[in-house]
């Protein structure tokens, strides 16, 4: 599949509504990472705020769900599995005793609309047996009666498209859906029991999801080509369980399809991945909305949307304030620690005490043009390797590969401590240290844009040696 690149105004989007949206988000500081606007499939406005950019993949969060969804729909396609197949059905001989009896009588729909039939989502994706969790927890409602969002019933599906299939839904999909989207250099987390983990996980890049909406939009067709069956898509995103009062003015209580969200504009659906990673799909403006972001406050990006961009599309227009807008994206950036050049910082290094962080220690080294820190964990993390970071003095640095890739840059305040910033880029994580330092001790304040558990810490350190 192939994007074209286009104007806003050619494809019925005037340039000053982008603008709008962009001023928007930025004013309320709602933490975009970058964004794609597709209209008539082709490209109306792109845009990374630096130093993302276009070849760095990014973390989807529960948007993966969409695609592992996807993968249902081309098993089924093949006459693999059906979504009414049982769910335990493909697990024979896996269970030491019979599952609860609402769990006997839970489909693979069930799994795809979260109606499950747990009123709390099950604590499954842990341990080896992520499955074997799921299977023998308790399910106290009868299954399609109640939505409750379910993460772990999404690897459900992931592991019964790999027992339909024989393989796991990433090289599944790589033939029928990535290869002839022109989706590549992507990954996909793994559980412990070997399958993709479904309903999070998967790495890919803004236009990858930009591709994914346009697809479908048009309803499994890439390139003249069905590759999936339109019946599939409509049934997908239509609304098939009630997840809250249609009437409240919120984009997460319209219904919910087959690992998809209904949004509260006429024909909206969207994948949707925690602190704001979004395909946006509208079908009555014949456009795809892309966006990765690290946000507090995803709900309003999508209301920025419904504002300044969809009410606007129409007819072809002029493309009156087009610089505007270019100048507008190309301007985009996440701001650099402000203050002083002369950051002036002691090499040393400080033990930590138990924190929630689970940092253990902090060495500070000063070079000529750049300090570094290296921050030691008692465990390693998903998201930081145990080595140094090199910060430039007022302006980014770049270090590292995949997990761990940073751009991180250091400038010091007017009370004489340093602020750090660093940039985990594949993800939507930001994070801040302020460092003051003492003669035997230094204050160390760790702050983090978003997280499922706040990182928000003060914290001594000890000096060492």
């Amino acid at each position: 599949m192939e994007l074209i690149r286009s104007t806003p105004g050619a494809l019925g989007i005037p340039p000053k509504a982008v603008t709008a949206f962009l001023s928007a988000v930025n004013q309320k500081d709602l933490g975009l990472h970058s964004f794609m606007l597709v209209r008539h499939g082709a490209v109306a406005a792109e845009g990374w705020w630096k130093p993302y950019s276009p070849d760095f993949v990014h973390m989807l969060f529960s948007l993966s769900k969409s695609f592992t969804s996807t993968a249902v729909g081309f098993a089924c396609q093949e006459g693999l599995l059906s979504i009414e197949d049982s769910v335990v059905s493909f697990f024979k001989g896996e269970l030491p005793a019979p599952p609860c009896e609402n769990m006997l009588k839970m489909k693979v729909k069930n799994l795809l609309t979260m109606g499950t039939g747990h009123s709390k989502e099950p604590h499954a994706l842990n341990g080896e047996k992520w499955s074997y969790n799921f299977l023998t927890s308790y399910v106290d409602k009868e299954p399609g009666s109640i939505f409750t969002y379910n993460t772990p019933a999404t690897y459900m599906l992931s592991m019964i498209v790999q027992k339909a299939t024989g393989q796991k839904v990433f090289d599944y999909l790589k033939p029928r859906l990535f290869d002839p989207l022109g989706i590549k250099n992507i990954w996909w987390e793994e559980s412990p029991e070997g399958a993709n983990t479904g309903g999070y996980g998967l790495n890919v890049h803004t236009e990858d999801i930009a591709r994914f909406g346009q697809f479908l939009l048009n309803k499994g067709q890439v390139d003249g080509k069905q590759l999936l069956n339109p019946e599939w898509i409509d049934m997908a995103t239509s609304k098939q369980i009630s997840n809250g009062d249609p009437n409240e003015d919120s984009d997460w209580s319209q219904g919910y399809g087959f690992q998809f969200w209904r949004c509260k504009r006429d024909g909206v659906y969207r994948g949707d991945g925690a602190f704001g990673q979004y395909c946006v799909v509208m079908p009555k403006q014949d456009a795809v909305l892309a966006v990765t972001s690290g946000s507090n406050d995803i709900g309003q990006i999508l209301n920025e949307a419904w504002t300044h961009l969809l009410p606007q599309m129409g007819e072809a227009c002029a493309d009156d304030g087009l610089d505007e807008m270019n100048a507008a994206i190309e301007a985009l950036s996440i701001p650099l620690p402000e203050g002083d050049r002369n950051v002036g910082v002691e090499s040393a290094e400080y033990a930590l005490a138990a924190n929630p962080l689970g940092l253990k220690s902090l060495k500070v080294t000063a070079e000529e043009n750049s300090v570094k820190l290296a921050l030691t964990y008692w465990q390693e993390q998903t998201y930081q390797k145990n080595e140094e970071i090199p910060f430039g003095i007022g302006q980014w640095i770049e270090n590292g590969n995949g997990f761990g890739h940073t751009f991180a840059a250091c400038a010091k305040n007017e009370d004489g401590s340093v602020h750090f910033k660093f940039i985990l880029v594949e993800t939507p994580f930001i994070r801040e240290i302020k460092l003051a330092q003492h003669e035997k001790f230094a204050e160390i304040a760790v702050r983090q844009n978003v997280g499922f558990s706040p990182i928000d810490l003060n914290l001594i350190g000890k000096k060492i040696g």
